[in-house]
Formats: C-alpha cells, sequence, structure tokens
C-alpha cells in the first residue's frame, strides 16, 4: 500500500507493490476521464490507479504527481483526495531522481505565508483605491517565488537537475561553450588583481586547506585547485562542465601537485560521488558582473548545501554589491547619439525616423559596463551584504536593495553605478577582493544604468531615494529595475521620478580604462586578523570600504595615508569618506 501525502495535509492510499516509489522505478502516466493510472514499465502491472482533483500535489517518497488545469485555476476548494472533477486536460509530473530532489519540490510547493494587510491597506481595498501605482518598472511581488516553485517543479520532470530547469538551452550551451575556450580563461587568469588574490587567500590560510578535502565549484582551467593543492590539500575534486575539463586535467598531470585533484566533468547539479562525500572546503570564482550575473553563485550554494561538511570553510565567505548616484553628461549623449541613426529622413529613399524613440529607449535598456573615474560618483554608497555561509538560492532569485543616497553636491544626476567585492574569511588572514572604481581595474570592470530622463539636484546634501530590483531571469542573468525620487525642482511642482529597466544579460561594454596610479602589488592590502572581524563587517560595514574606496584606500586610511597616496581614490566628498572610521584595518 503505498501512502501519498497531499500539500493539505490529506493522505491518499494507493495500492501497488512496495517499491513502487523506489528511485529506479520508471512508469507510464495515463489519465482519462478523472482517472489517474500509474503503470509499472518493466512489469506492466497497474501501480497506482485513483481520481485526482485540479490543481492538487501529492507525493510519496521520491515519487511526486502534479495536477493542474488547464483553465489555470486557483486551488481545489476540497481537501478531499478522491474529489472527483474532470482532468482530462491535466498535466501530470512524476517521479524526481531521488527523495532529496522531490522533498526540494515539496518544500517551493508548500504556500507561502502572506503578510497581514495593514488596517490602512484594508480600508484603501475597501475604498476601491490601489496600494501603489501601477508602473511598467514594478514588478509582481511574488513573481520570484513563482518561479522558484515552477522551476523545482520542472526539474522533477527533467530527473532533478535543477539547473537544466531554470536554464533556457540554448543560454547554457553558449555559457559552457565560451567557458571550454582557452581564449576566454586566459582572460580571467592575466587578470592579476584577481588570480593573485585567489592565491594568496588560499595559499595564507594553510591551516584552512592542509590536509583537507576540497571541492572546486565550476572549476575552469583548474587553477583554484592547482592553489589548494599547494596549500596542502589532501584530495581536490575540480567540478567543471564545459569541454575546459580536458584542459584542467592537462595541468593537473602537469604539475607535481595535481596528484591531489581529480578532474570531474560535470554539471555541480549532477555530481555524481560516493554516498556520504562531504568536504571541508569550498573554492570558487562564482562571480559576475554586479556579482550575480551568470547567476553560479546558485550553483556555489548548491554545493554547500549538498557536499560542505557543518563549519565547513567558503573561499569566498562574504559578498557585498555596492551602489551610488553619478554624474556623467558624457556618457548620457553618448547613448543618445548611439541612436542618432534613427533620425535620418531619407535612407536610401526611406523614412527611417519613426523608430528613433524606440531606438533609444533600447540604449537605455543597456548596462554600461567600463571602468570610470571615480569622480563621476555624486553620493555615497548603498551596500547590499550576501553572507554565502547563510544565504538561500531563493533569496538570490529577487534581490531589493533600498537606495537612501545623500548627494553631497548639486548636479545632474544621470543613474546608478555599481560595483561589488568579496571576502574571503581565512583562519589566518582576510582578503577583499574589489572591483570598486580608483582601484586597479579588474576583467569585471564597473556597471552603471544611466537613465533616460536624469534628474536635477539643485542644493547640496539632497536627500535621494529609490531601490534597484535585480530579479532573476532562465537567460542565466537578471533584469535590473531602478527607481529614483528626488526633491522637485521648484515650490509648487511635484517631485522628480525616474525609471529604468535594464537587462544585465546585454550589456553595452564600453571597455574605458583609465589610468592607474597603484601599483598591483598594493592592491588588495591584507586585513589583519582582528577578534570577531567578520561579525563586525556584517554588522556595521567599514565606512571606506562600504562607500567603495576598496581595502587598499581604507588601509592606507587607517595609517594615516592620504587618499591620493593611496591611489586613485576620488577628491571632495569620497576623500573625506575615506579618512573616516576603519574598524582597525591597517596595512602590511
Amino acid at each position: 500500500m503505498q501512502e501519498f501525502t497531499g500539500l493539505n495535509g490529506a493522505r491518499l492510499q494507493l495500492s501497488g507493490p512496495s517499491g513502487a516509489a523506489g528511485d529506479s522505478w520508471s512508469a507510464h502516466v495515463s489519465v482519462e476521464d478523472g482517472s489517474l493510472t500509474v503503470t509499472d514499465s518493466s512489469t506492466q502491472a497497474t501501480v497506482l490507479q485513483c481520481q485526482l482533483a485540479p490543481d492538487t500535489a501529492w507525493r510519496a517518497g521520491p515519487t511526486t504527481i502534479l495536477v493542474s488545469s488547464s483553465s489555470g485555476g486557483g486551488s481545489s476548494s476540497s481537501s478531499a483526495p478522491d474529489a472527483q472533477a474532470s482532468v482530462q486536460s491535466s498535466t501530470v509530473v512524476l517521479q524526481c531522481s531521488s527523495a532529496q530532489q522531490a522533498q526540494q519540490l515539496w518544500q517551493a510547493l508548500q504556500p507561502k505565508q502572506q503578510p497581514q494587510q495593514t488596517q490602512a491597506a484594508a480600508e484603501r481595498a475597501a475604498e476601491g483605491t490601489p496600494d501603489i501605482e501601477e508602473t511598467d518598472n514594478q514588478v509582481p511581488a511574488g513573481g520570484a517565488a513563482s518561479a522558484a516553485a515552477a522551476a523545482a517543479a520542472a526539474a522533477a520532470a527533467a530527473g532533478g537537475n535543477i539547473f537544466d530547469a531554470k536554464t533556457e538551452k540554448g543560454s547554457a550551451e553558449l555559457y559552457f561553450h565560451y567557458y571550454g575556450m582557452l581564449m576566454h580563461q586566459q582572460n580571467m587568469l592575466q587578470d592579476m588583481t584577481r588570480t593573485g588574490t585567489y592565491h594568496a587567500a588560499i595559499t595564507e590560510n594553510r591551516a584552512d586547506f592542509e590536509g583537507k578535502t576540497v571541492m572546486d565549484v565550476g572549476a575552469g582551467s583548474g587553477i583554484l585547485s592547482l592553489f589548494s593543492a599547494q596549500a596542502g590539500a589532501a584530495k581536490v575534486y575540480a567540478v567543471e562542465a564545459s569541454g575546459m575539463a580536458k584542459y584542467a586535467q592537462i595541468l593537473a598531470s602537469s604539475n607535481a601537485v595535481g596528484k591531489a585533484i581529480q578532474i570531474c566533468h560535470s554539471k555541480v547539479e549532477e555530481l555524481s560521488l560516493p554516498p556520504g562525500t562531504q568536504v571541508d572546503v569550498l573554492v570558487s570564482e562564482p562571480m559576475g558582473t554586479l556579482l550575480v550575473n551568470e547567476r553560479m553563485l546558485e550553483t556555489y550554494l548548491y554545493a554547500r548545501d549538498k557536499f560542505l561538511k557543518p563549519g565547513g570553510k567558503m573561499f569566498p565567505q562574504l559578498g557585498r554589491i555596492h551602489a551610488a548616484a553619478f554624474s556623467d553628461a558624457l556618457l548620457h549623449s553618448e547613448l543618445l547619439g548611439k541612436a542618432a541613426f534613427w533620425q535620418t529622413p531619407s535612407f536610401f529613399g526611406l523614412d527611417m525616423s519613426r523608430l528613433h524613440q524606440p531606438a533609444v529607449e533600447g540604449y537605455f535598456t543597456q548596462v554600461v559596463v567600463d571602468a570610470f573615474d571615480p569622480s563621476v560618483l555624486v553620493s555615497d554608497c548603498a551596500t547590499h551584504v550576501l553572507d554565502f555561509a547563510t544565504v538561500s538560492e531563493e533569496e538570490l532569485y529577487d534581490i531589493n536593495i533600498p537606495l537612501n543616497l545623500t548627494v553631497a553636491h548639486p548636479c545632474t544626476l544621470h543613474g546608478v553605478a555599481c560595483w561589488f567585492d568579496v571576502l574571503f574569511n581565512g583562519s589566518s588572514s582576510q582578503r577583499w577582493l574589489s572591483t570598486a572604481p580608483g582601484l586597479p581595474t579588474t576583467h569585471w570592470f564597473q556597471l552603471r544604468c544611466c537613465l533616460q530622463q536624469p534628474l536635477l539636484v539643485l542644493t547640496p546634501n539632497t536627500q535621494l531615494r529609490g531601490s534597484m530590483r535585480l530579479v532573476a531571469h532562465a537567460r542565466q542573468s537578471y533584469d535590473v529595475h531602478v527607481e529614483l525620487h528626488a526633491p522637485p525642482v521648484a515650490p509648487g511642482m511635484a517631485p522628480q521620478k525616474a525609471c529604468g529597466k535594464f537587462d544585465l544579460k546585454e550589456p553595452y561594454y564600453r571597455l574605458t580604462q583609465w589610468a592607474q596610479v597603484q601599483a598591483p602589488q598594493q592592491q588588495p592590502q591584507v586585513l589583519q586578523q582582528q577578534p570577531a572581524l567578520l561579525p563586525a563587517l556584517l554588522a556595521v560595514p567599514d565606512a571606506a570600504v562600504a562607500a567603495g574606496m576598496g581595502a587598499a584606500a581604507a588601509a592606507a586610511a587607517a595609517a594615516g595615508v592620504g587618499a591620493g597616496a593611496a591611489g586613485g581614490a576620488a577628491q571632495g566628498y569620497w576623500s573625506a569618506v575615506a579618512q573616516g572610521p576603519t574598524t582597525g584595518m591597517h596595512a602590511v
């Protein structure tokens, strides 16, 4: 007797062989006149036969049955498992690859607790007054959670591979093709800020690696696996899904430390290791533009949940997204100018001008990726912290960053500039890898969301309010929704508002580099071990680092060195920030 449990707690007893829910069980499903029949593919015996209502779900072991009505209606009002209803047009998803995958699906399907409606909101609803004005820039509040549930359901149908379920096939193919090419691996390896910081963070923390088992998540060329072996790791699982795995094997075989490395040509989500295998340390370089582009952080967290021992180390352990207002009339004019072609009244005798405005709007949906002079920054900085040791994958589907900024001086404000940093919190030393403006340029550069409609700031220390919301999509990236509010330009006028929606997947690579005066070996500086350093950073982010100055400028400020001597620090407002509190960090 098989007993299935429904989302509403109801239980459904179905006759069939006792092993019907085993991992190796495969079945044929048919639905006719409200009757669902499951036949064992190997024995042709009827395993399950019952009546199921639309919009219900049932689970036993790794077997999950989802029934959705063709009309798209809500959940069935009847909690009885044998409720009569026609399911002729229903879709049935059956059989996860394991009980663990079924449990993940089950958790995703659980109804979320809705926040209680405030009295004021209830009164407005009773009066028919909408709570929030609907705009094109808004995103449905439950969209990300619904997408997560849909992805989990699709994962069950796809044999439990959550990566394939939430990723467009074409996007994944291009992604793995790109990272399977040596030229692109070389581009990352020759980013000395990136590679040098990883090498230092790993080898300076030998106690975290010596004799330990390590997993390199998305190993690429295997460079981090080799660094881990240099630090004394006893065993390194180098997991790489692209064709780069064969080159990683060559490098491992060509270096003496490589004997500790096992190349696993697999997606992490499909990785098969001996039962009970867990690792002491995870290493990875999962960061994309704006930290989250390519959505590899989710794979990093998947490896954490499945393979990392309790209390294990993560390199990196923490990431931060920083955002500040910027003023750059040249960039704004450049984007407008890119659409000038569409103003042509006679292109081979044809009028193109009707498409000018759509073209302008298109160029202002691209994030601008370049290395900009930090003097274009005109406000303090908003910071969003992601602690990789505790954040859930679902929290990465929809990231909301409040923008409560102070604009230092009167200016024309053109949008929001962003960068990120990550922390390697080793037992012996801590290092920051920063992509902040004013520090040596990395292959990530920085990023700007340029608004089509600028805002005017007329007085010093003007308060700017708004948000930046990152909503994940199936092309391994995010839609970025920016909304800013500024005071009116004159008494009696309405407050200013500017909105923009940007596709992080389709950037404008401006690739402008400005002269760096800081020697590469100066960045990043080591942050000396301090008692409870990580909790302090999480609770009260250091003013200099949070403002985007990076570890080098912060360390120089703590040592009493001027911002200019730290190399590339902005003047004026940003210099003042750099000389603020530094939580005891100093250069070595």
